[in-house]
């Protein structure tokens, strides 16, 4: 999968990041939610056909106890935390 950086302005791109946190695929987190599996990170178009609404990237998860998996768009908080990043390589993950 080829993502499309360049299209964000730097400052757009580095509030994404921001929002998006941590968070790879291939990573785990958790919160007062449950804890999650990050299955993709989606940016552009494809993010914004995911969930239906204007934005610049959405997150598809896999919760953990209910094996549920959803796209999403919510920020990362002081109320997330990782418990492991991707052990796959970039080669990997894009492969996926």
């Amino acid at each position: 999968m080829m993502l499309m950086t360049s299209m964000l302005p730097s400052s757009a791109r580095q509030d994404a990041d921001a929002e998006i946190g941590p968070r790879e695929a291939g990573s785990f987190y958790f919160n007062a939610t449950g804890t999650f599996e990050v299955l993709e990170v989606l940016r552009g178009d494809q993010a914004r056909a995911a969930v239906n609404r204007r934005t610049d990237w959405a997150i598809t998860t896999r919760h953990l106890a209910t094996d549920t998996e959803s796209t999403h768009c919510m920020v990362w908080t002081d109320s997330d935390y990782l418990i492991c990043r991707s052990s796959r390589s970039a080669e990997e993950v894009a492969a996926r």
